[in-house]
């Protein structure tokens, strides 16, 4: 038994040495539901969530939003337009440019 804990832990240490933090895999994981991901990416994804339950519960609430969201696009016209003031946008072109600098 003792050995198996061992093991366990050997296990979880290499993992999380292998793959990438819980910040860098939210973003791939959001963009997994917009576009297919590389085979690499996938595998540390999923090599992280083994690991991270609170990951993994963020991937499934994130998955959740999205079909909810996909079931409820009837009351898309119910809601306001959504946009921004020409100097809102402006503002946000200079600092993009700023950033990029």
């Amino acid at each position: 038994m003792k050995l198996f804990g061992w093991f366990k832990t050997k296990f979880v240490v290499w993992v999380w040495n292998h793959t990438p933090t819980c910040a860098e895999v939210s973003r791939p994981t959001s963009r997994a539901l917009e576009h297919p991901l590389t085979f690499k990416t996938r595998a540390k994804m999923r090599l992280h969530f083994v690991i991270c339950a609170w990951c993994r519960r963020y991937g499934k609430q994130i998955g959740f939003l999205r079909s909810a969201a996909h079931r409820h696009e009837e009351h898309e016209q119910c809601l306001p337009p959504q946009s921004l003031p020409p100097e809102a946008r402006e503002r946000i072109k200079r600092r993009l440019l700023e950033e990029e600098k």
